[in-house]
């Protein structure tokens, strides 16, 4: 059972990509007494303004997610990018992708232990004071749960699996997860992904009647599908003009809301 919806871009390496990362990786231990373990994160960039990338099924080095976290970087953020699974990935024709998906999306258990009490002391002993969660497909459950926290000012969730991974995985209600967020949301789907998460769906319904409805943008790139972003072949003229233009998006959106 797939978080992605068929006719998504594949797995990793991209046939004939390479990228020098402009950042570090370092362990980050937990504070005393925590019930999270030590975790890999990749650090790039100086600032007091902190974007939280949550990646997506192919991991800690999967396709561009890190050309992406050093560009944001050199837009005046320190972006961190969290190793959740600990060196694993998985493949959308991965038979047991389902199971494993739930297995790592504990958020009332390890993950939000992990966020409390690894990732926000290690971010702020670098300096960060403000915060922002950008994801990718499995990720961007991520940013919800993490938007509910006061210290986020914005988060961006592109190409998203959160309808599937919360209804169909977690056996969640999407209502109550969406009516958690706090902050403005900026949503880039793709042609194939969920109406939920488009124009007119339900995360819209939700948070249009919140304070900060009406800064939340949502945009359908119709002919792109899933996984562009990070996995698509940007050989592809189309595909290279909007994910450059999903960058540039990103960038704006936090500008904005992350002052």
């Amino acid at each position: 059972m797939s978080c992605c919806p068929q006719g998504s871009t594949g797995a990793p390496p991209i046939e004939g990509y390479s990228w020098k990362d402009k950042g570090v990786v370092e362990e980050i231990q937990p504070i005393n007494g925590s019930n999270a373990k030590p975790m890999n994160v990749y650090r790039v960039g100086t600032s007091n303004r902190c974007i939280i990338w949550c990646y997506d099924i192919y991991g800690f080095e999967g396709g561009r997610t890190r050309e992406m976290c050093d560009k944001l970087a050199a837009a005046g953020y320190m972006v961190l990018l969290p190793d959740f699974f600990r060196g694993q990935w998985k493949g959308v024709e991965d038979p047991d992708l389902g199971d494993w998906i739930i297995k790592h999306t504990d958020w009332f258990g390890q993950r939000q232990a992990e966020w409390a009490e690894a990732i926000l002391p290690y971010a702020r002993s670098h300096g960060a004071l403000k915060f922002a969660a950008l994801g990718t497909c499995w990720g961007c459950y991520s940013v919800m749960r993490l938007c509910s926290y006061g210290e986020f000012k914005a988060g961006a969730s592109i190409h998203p699996a959160t309808s599937f991974i919360t209804n169909q995985l977690l056996k969640e209600e999407l209502y109550e997860v969406l009516d958690e967020v706090g902050c403005p949301q900026l949503i880039l789907a793709a042609g194939n992904d969920h109406p939920n998460e488009k124009k007119g769906g339900l995360a819209e319904r939700v948070w249009s009647v919140m304070k900060f409805g009406s800064k939340c943008e949502y945009r359908e790139y119709p002919d792109m599908v899933h996984g562009w972003f990070t996995r698509g072949d940007t050989k592809d003229e189309a595909v290279n003009n909007v994910a450059k233009a999903t960058l540039n998006s990103i960038i704006g959106f936090f500008d904005a809301y992350i002052q």
